[in-house]
């Protein structure tokens, strides 16, 4: 889909308007709209630096859930929890509506940006997942906290830069617990578990390796070093230029100080300097201990000024500057800009860099999209290709309040956005990825790999390439203004000022900016189709597409389930049967199974185990869709199918559709529907046949870039 100024300007200036605020940063920052594309390949290649902002504990919809024309508020199909409700009204006996939901946390009138409080480990997400069903939000503690989102006027500089760039709305956490054991996925490709095979560490284990004032040694351990391979020093031994930039105090967070190479180093080694030195190392005085950025930046600039900038680089900024809950985001925001105004600073570096600001952890806020996880026994699913190194065995640990053995991941949505001259335009990437699929864009990139990553993750997370467009990617985007951020120490200070956060007594719907954004095109190319055999319901998984996917399939009385099925690219999975005993599914009175996989896809099949209409949706030539009906009985049958009005048509007339299918024939209904950029969402029931319902929604990708869902809208009660 080509994308002129004047159009991109409509829908960018629009997002703006509609969340974002006033103010525009100075020439230097609009100058990145300018800045052309580093372009000699025309593909990957001629991304030349790759630089890597991790901050800490944020969810997707905490942060983004109000951003135009991603999945956030406005989803139309949302989870359905086995109480029948939506996703979005959990269960609660703390607020006297017996549920809760998310709310504004308004940083005008409330003290919404100190929210830290809520558990994040391992042992307390698990009750949250609930095996899947994915209703434990509501008895989890600080509700006041863990329920509250932001919006454009609270973020303005984020919203601005997602609706300027390519922000990912399936990027998940890669372990469902802590900040350490997703740190150890971006640098190392696992936690212990993956292609490693060890006990996987799932907990901040305590370790603080920030030096004392002085720069000394680094204090005792109370635990052993990791001993696996990080992928610096895989980059190391491959010649590929790298650095951690980091500021004193953070946390621990530069990760590779738990590792047995760099702990200890020898301070003029290769992997001190790059790995464990700090920007204010050679300071003195009280500035060797200053964590407020400026030093960060400074250090930044100059490499970039000296042509310095390694092929590879890793930011760790200081405790208060990471956006974790103890902290407020407007800080980390405004260092986020500054770090984005040294690249533009510098066009000829810019227009060779991807800058890639993601999230660690969710840190225990809300977002209400179910991780895609591996199934890790029979009666949880099915996977094509091996779990191996993906689950955490708690059956004998006597501190673990949930025994058994559980998934690793995938974990809870965080906010990652992708800033380059390959990303201009406003894109929504809806492609499932994790921390790993960082180091895969470096694999792809620079050619190193990393053989930690299980086989399970690879087949499920992409590698981030669909966030870009080496072919096109210098068209005129001068016009895009972004917020400035000088004003943050006025918007914190005002906060901090205001009444405490908590929960509204009367809850109402969240609201998400209204419209369509670009969308990246994805690798997807799935099915999902119902059959009754021999009096039982199986339902076909197939995966057409180059990646593989998740289907994660709910029984919509909530009697039992669900199940996860993970199919790789190129094979097919028939999943059932769903009447027989050991599945559930199945009633007295039939079945209704809900199906669920990327990119909004999702299938509902309901009816009785002994019907004679068997349905097949298909994907045809020009990116349009075919409904095969087929009548295995022996009258005549009429089938009504309808397109939700959400979802444009090319002719009105038929949008609703009556069909007639005679005893043993099969009818074909073709539908048009670029009209609608692709998407579809169709109803299907029989008038003679109550109980029967079938739906069947998602996007047909065409290998070109789209828009968004023009589904989502308001939300969904």
């Amino acid at each position: 889909m080509q994308t002129d100024r004047r159009t991109f300007m409509q829908r960018a200036g629009g997002g703006l308007a509609a969340g974002v605020g006033l103010g525009v940063l100075p020439a230097a920052i609009r100058k990145a709209m300018a800045i052309p594309a580093h372009q000699v390949s025309g593909s990957i290649m001629d991304v030349d630096h790759v630089v890597i902002l991790m901050q800490e504990n944020r969810s997707f919809d905490h942060y983004f859930g109000a951003l135009r024309g991603v999945r956030g508020f406005g989803d139309p199909r949302p989870l359905r929890l086995p109480d029948g409700a939506t996703v979005w009204r959990q269960p609660s006996h703390e607020h006297p509506d017996g549920h809760v939901m998310p709310f504004h946390g308004d940083s005008r009138v409330s003290d919404a940006f100190v929210v830290d409080g809520s558990d994040q480990g391992h042992q307390a997400a698990i009750p949250i997942v609930n095996g899947g069903r994915y209703d434990g939000w509501g008895h989890s503690g600080e509700l006041h906290k863990r329920m509250a989102y932001y919006r454009g006027t609270d973020l303005p500089y984020y919203y601005a830069l997602a609706s300027a760039f390519t922000v990912c709305d399936a990027y998940h956490c890669s372990t469902l617990t802590q900040t350490y054991p997703n740190r150890l996925h971006l640098w190392t490709g696992c936690n212990g578990g993956g292609a490693v095979g060890g006990d996987p560490e799932m907990s901040n284990y305590g370790e603080d390796e920030t030096p004392s004032a002085d720069m000394a040694e680094d204090r005792p351990m109370a635990q052993g070093p990791h001993a696996w391979t990080t992928y610096a020093e895989r980059l190391e031994t491959a010649g590929v230029s790298w650095k951690i930039y980091q500021e004193y105090d953070n946390f621990g967070d530069n990760i590779l100080s738990v590792f047995k190479p760099f702990r200890p180093c020898a301070k003029d080694s290769p992997l001190y300097l790059r790995g464990r030195s700090w920007v204010s190392e050679h300071k003195t005085g009280a500035d060797r201990t200053r964590s407020d950025g400026d030093q960060l930046v400074e250090a930044f600039r100059a490499d970039l000024a000296s042509g310095k900038l390694p092929q590879v680089s890793w930011i760790v900024t200081a405790a208060d500057l990471s956006e974790h809950p103890t902290a407020v985001p407007s800080k980390g925001e405004h260092l986020s800009a500054r770090l984005i105004e040294a690249l533009v600073d510098h066009p000829d570096m810019f227009a060779r860099t991807a800058f890639i600001l993601n999230y660690d952890e969710a840190g225990g806020f809300y977002d209400h999209m179910l991780p895609p996880m591996p199934p890790l026994a029979p009666d949880q699913g099915f996977s094509t290709v091996s779990v191996a190194g993906e689950s955490k065995d708690y059956a004998h640990d006597a501190q673990a309040a949930n025994r058994g053995r559980y998934p690793l991941g995938l974990g809870i949505r965080v906010p990652a956005i992708v800033v380059s001259p390959w990303t201009r335009g406003g894109f929504v990437c809806s492609e499932v990825f994790d921390h790993t699929s960082v180091l895969r864009f470096l694999e792809r990139r620079f050619g190193v790999m990393e053989p930690n990553i299980s086989a399970w993750r690879r087949t499920v997370c992409g590698d981030l390439t669909s966030c870009f467009d080496f072919h096109s990617p210098n068209r005129d985007w001068t016009g895009l203004t972004l917020p400035d951020t000088a004003d943050y120490a006025q918007r914190i200070a005002r906060s901090l000022a205001a009444p405490g956060l908590k929960i509204p007594a009367q809850q109402a719907l969240a609201q998400q900016d209204a419209g369509q954004q670009p969308a990246r095109a994805l690798p997807y190319r799935i099915a999902a189709n119902a059959r009754i055999a021999q009096g039982r319901l199986w339902i076909d998984l197939v995966n057409a597409g180059a990646t593989g996917a998740v289907f994660q399939v709910f029984d919509a009385t909530g009697s039992a389930g669900p199940w996860r099925y993970t199919i790789g690219a190129g094979e097919r999975h028939a999943a059932g049967h769903w009447n027989d005993s050991g599945n559930g599914g199945e009633t007295p009175g039939g079945h209704d199974l809900i199906v669920h996989g990327p990119n909004g896809f999702y299938r509902r099949f309901a009816g009785l185990a002994d019907q004679d209409l068997a349905l097949a949706l298909t994907e045809v030539a020009g990116g349009d869709i075919a409904l095969a009906i087929t009548n295995h009985g022996t009258r005549t049958r009429i089938v009504e199918v309808a397109m939700d009005d959400a979802y444009p048509v090319a002719d009105p007339a038929q949008r609703r559709r009556s069909i007639a299918v005679a005893a043993g024939q099969s009818v074909t209904s073709e539908w048009a529907i670029a009209a609608s950029d692709h998407w579809y969402s169709l109803c299907v029931s029989a008038l003679d046949a109550p109980g029967f319902a079938q739906q069947f929604a998602g996007h047909v990708e065409t290998g070109a870039s789209s828009r968004t869902d023009p589904g989502i809208g308001p939300m969904r009660a």
